[in-house]
Order: C-alpha cells, then structure tokens, then sequence
C-alpha cells in the first residue's frame, strides 16, 4: 500500500512538471528551443517593483535589472552600469557613467537619473537604505554623480553594489505596478509576468553592452522542492535553483545535469526575539549557542554540505579568522547550568520551568530550511526547551516579525558589502532587520566608531571587535554558511558559479548546445 501511494506521487508531481514545462513551450513556440533559456526556482519576483523585496534579486538575477557596480565570482567589485568611481578626497567621489547607456524604454540613464533611483529605493525599500546612509548624492553633470560621504574613505563601491540598488528609471509614467510600467536597463526586458507562476524576458536590443547570444529567458516558479529536482533531472530546464540539500547525490550520474554548489557569503542564523521576557536575559541566549551541536545540525539539516560559523560575520571571506571564535564546541552542561542559572529548572516531563512558566520557543523556518528547523527543535528540546517549529513561505515569517508571534527565526542574511551599514542593519539600535529589537550600549559605540573609521583596515578591526562582541552577547545562534546548490542543465555553456547566485545567473555568454 505504501508503495502504491508512493508511486501516486511521483506521478502526481510528474504530471505537474509535465503541464510546467508545456506551459514553457506555450510561451515559445515561435521560437527556436537553443535560442530560450528556462530558470526554475522556489520562488519568482513578487513584482516589478525593486523597491520591494526580493523583486530586485531576480530582476538583476534574470538580466533585467542592473546595478552600478557588481561583485565578481572572486569578490573583486568592478563597475557594472557605472564606467568608472573616482575618489576625490576623503569624503568625495565622483560616479562617471557610461554615456551610450539607457533604458528599456530608449531614455538616457543620466547623472539625474540615477540619483533619483537611489533615493527611491532609499526611501521605499528598507534593506536598500543602510547601504545608502551617510552618503549624499547630486548630478554633477549629465553623466557624472557626486558622492559625498559623512565619515572619511569609504568606499562607495561597496556600498553599490548592493543588489537592492537596481537602478530603475523613476520619471512618469513608470510606477512599477506591472510589467508594462516597468524601466530598466538590464539585456533582457520583461515581456510578460504572472505573479507566483512565469516572468518572461526578451532580448533588449538597444542594451548598452555585450548582447546576449540566447534570444529569450523564462523564469518559472516551482514551489515544491521535489517538482523542482524532477525538472533539473528531466533536462527540460537549463537551470534548477533553489535545489534541496537532501536531493544532492541524485545528482551523481544525472546525464541531464549537473550540480553547482558554492559556499554562500550567508550565515545561517537562528535570529532571537529578545523583547520576550526568557530571551531578554542573556544567560539564556547563551546556553541556547552552547546547546548546539552545529556539525550534527549540518549533518541533518544540510546534508553534511557546510561547515560550522559561530559570528554572523563569519561567512564573509573577509572574516574567516573570526569564524568559530565564540561557541567553537558543543557544550550541553555549560548550556544546562547556564539555564539552571537563570532560574529555569529541568522538571519530570523533560522540560524547564521558573515559577510555574515553561520555557517554550516558537522558531519560524522557510524554503529549503524546515529539515534545519527540525533539527534544532530536536537539540534545544535535549536542553528542555520546548520548540515548535513553523514553517512556510517568507510572508508568514514577515508578518510574525510584525505581530511579535515568534521567538526564534532562520535566516541567512548575505555578509559581503559595506560591514557598517551590514552590521548596523542587524544589530543597530533602529536596524532594520533588528526584528529582535536588541539593545546594546557597546554596540552602538563600536558602530559609531566603525562609522567614523577613517581607513579600511581600521573599518576592519573594529567590525572584528564588534562581531566578536556581538557573538559572545548571542542576540542571535549562528550554525554555517548557507550551501548555495544549483542545477545546470549540461548543455548550457558559460555558466558562472558565484558566492551570490541567486543573482548571478543570466550573463551574456550563456549558450546552449546539443
């Protein structure tokens, strides 16, 4: 009987990918099958507005989008729609554009241009504007942007080539509403978007740079992790993001595919929401870091595909000696006396109590990370935490942040860019991302210091400090790098691994061959 209803699901999901991958062919039948590229991942933009999240990832993901300067596969940053930055002085700079660029819709990208794109995305888009604090901008002539910056050499470089500073034309009638009242400047402009199902790009041929060889992109939406194994496997994609950790060696002798795994500049973190009364005292967000067996976490929840991180820094290349400085062991009797410290006694039914309350944890988990979810579940219920988990999609997680109806959260927020407003983001008095509402006084001093740095490696000495501070308080549990795998079909050609793929997957020299 079992494996009669196994059976009825490999079918039902194969029928799935069956009517995705027709509905693909609907969308191309005039054209030629080496000239369409077809992405699939667990989630498309939600909409064509990069101001709110992710849209702007899979904008500049796909080819339409495009961003001032951009990180290479070996970090290195280099102009992108930008033609080059030039330092002034210590706080100026000048941003010289590239001339024959413009928009979709034939229009110049001038100095103004841009300046009014960042300060929308400034304005709008929370995750956009630590990158642009502390920095004025104004056209200093039709190609050339003037950047003054509040504290001494920063390296505005960094800063822009965050990907939530796609660069979008703001003039009327382009309100980003809908495809039709969206302008970018990318090589590829959307020609059509279901919201949760397909964006579909064509080539734009008045693209500023290097066109591309293959004529059109398909972006679809596979939301369950098995379905989207199935596609890569099948051969009928030439790209599978957003693969499971679990399908991995499926992969071994796939003569459709194959797998590309870099280690992402993310660190898995268990984000703690200190407003609620248990986490608020430090003693027990400590043992919560020792009561992790991180290399079993891996092992269960990745795969076996990372390796341990204990600083939210960690994860960036940069800060790889800090990596495991704090919480380098797993420790469940300094874990358990740390709780007994704080009044929480272990009881008969397995769990902790203090004055009658029950030391109970919900964690909130999305994608491709309930497995890790569990996993942690099992190591804290071992400390006598009672965990439930909860997962789903990323809006369900928003809105727990929202409403206060969470105690723990995975995420893996990127680590590679400017460390300051990184940094001041996460754990800054009115971050952004402080979704935990942590509070720390020596933390905001070492970010103003960090602010007010007025060389690179002073910037980075005083980020190491910070981020060592920061680990050893514990507002947050860090586990590992997230292992970044995706599928690529093996008649693609140029495909470019990255430490940032879920935004460096189109590039102008993919070709597909028989």
């Amino acid at each position: 009987m079992k494996r009669y209803l196994h059976l009825l699901t490999v079918c039902a999901v194969f029928l799935a990918l069956t009517a995705l991958t027709g509905q693909a062919g609907a969308v191309s039948s005039d054209v030629p099958s080496e000239s369409e590229l077809i992405v699939a991942g667990s989630e498309i933009a939600c909409g064509v507005d990069p101001t709110v999240y992710p849209a702007a990832d899979y904008l500049l993901n796909m080819g339409a989008g495009e961003i001032l300067f951009k990180a290479g596969a070996d970090g290195i940053i280099r102009p992108s729609l930008a033609k080059e930055a030039v330092q002034l002085d210590e706080h100026s700079w000048e941003i010289r554009l590239r001339p024959e660029a413009v928009f979709w819709s034939g229009a110049p990208v001038t100095a103004e241009a841009v300046v009014a794109s960042l300060m929308r995305s400034k304005a709008l888009d929370m995750k956009a504007n630590p990158h642009l604090k502390g920095m004025t901008f104004s056209a200093a002539d039709e190609n050339t942007v003037r950047v003054v910056t509040d504290a001494a050499n920063v390296d505005i470089t960094e800063n822009l080539s965050s990907s939530q500073l796609v660069i979008h034309n703001t003039a009327a009638p382009y309100s980003y509403d809908g495809a039709e009242s969206a302008d970018y400047t990318g090589m590829y402009r959307i020609v059509s978007f279901e919201p949760s199902r397909r964006m579909v790009f064509e080539k734009n041929e008045n693209y500023w740079g290097t066109k591309p060889e293959i004529q059109r992109v398909v972006h679809e939406q596979i939301g369950d992790s098995d379905a989207r194994v199935m596609a890569a496997l099948s051969g009928q994609y030439h790209v599978v993001m957003d693969i499971d950790r679990t399908a991995y060696k499926q992969f071994t002798e796939n003569a459709a595919s194959h797998i590309v795994m870099v280690p992402g500049a993310q660190t898995m973190t268990v984000y703690l929401n200190t407003e609620k009364s248990a986490l608020s005292d430090e003693r027990v967000r400590r043992a919560l870091s020792w009561g992790l067996d991180r290399r079993e976490l891996i092992l269960l929840g990745m795969e076996g595909l990372s390796e341990p991180v204990t600083t939210w820094l960690g994860a960036n290349p940069a800060y790889a000696d800090i990596k495991n400085a704090f919480f380098d062991s797993y420790d469940p009797e300094k874990a358990a006396a740390l709780l007994d410290e704080a009044g929480w006694r272990l009881e008969a039914d397995g769990y902790r109590y203090r004055n009658g309350a029950q030391l109970a944890m919900t964690v909130r988990s999305f994608r491709n990370d309930k497995a890790l979810g569990e996993a942690v579940q099992i190591q804290w219920r071992r400390l006598g935490v009672n965990v439930s988990v909860r997962h789903g999609d990323y809006s369900l997680m928003s809105d727990a942040y929202k409403t206060g109806d969470w105690d723990g959260a995975i995420e893996g927020w990127g680590t590679f860019g400017n460390v300051l407003g990184l940094l001041n983001t996460q754990y800054g008095a009115n971050g952004t991302a402080n979704y935990g509402r942590y509070r720390d006084a020596r933390v905001d001093d070492l970010l103003a210091r960090l602010a007010a740095a007025g060389s690179r490696e002073e910037r980075g000495k005083i980020a190491r400090e910070l981020s060592l501070h920061i680990a050893e308080k514990s507002p947050a549990v860090y586990i590992c790098p997230r292992p970044q795998i995706t599928a690529v079909s093996n008649k693609l050609r140029g495909f470019v691994p990255h430490f940032r793929q879920f935004e460096n997957v189109v590039n102008a020299n993919l070709r597909i061959v028989e």
